[in-house]
């Protein structure tokens, strides 16, 4: 399992996120205080205040390589 805190400074960065995102395989969630939405899927990531960090956990065999695909929104591995 790996976590890393993230922010998505415009629509346009939630959009490649999850573009990102569905090119993997793997579970990906997003804990923002007392929710967890799936963070492959655009309508739930919608649903949060971007206006604040995300807090990203994921598990998946590609790690290294999402993480480096990730590096633009990354706060905090």
């Amino acid at each position: 399992m790996y976590d890393a805190l993230i922010k998505l400074n415009s629509i346009k960065d939630l959009y490649s996120f999850v573009d990102i995102l569905d090119k993997h395989s793997g579970t990906f969630e997003i804990v923002a205080n007392d929710y967890v939405v799936d963070a492959k899927s655009l309508m739930s990531m919608l649903s949060l205040d971007l206006s604040k960090p995300l807090e990203l956990s994921f598990d998946s065999d590609e790690a290294s390589v999402i993480l480096s695909q990730l590096q633009p929104f990354i706060l905090r591995e």
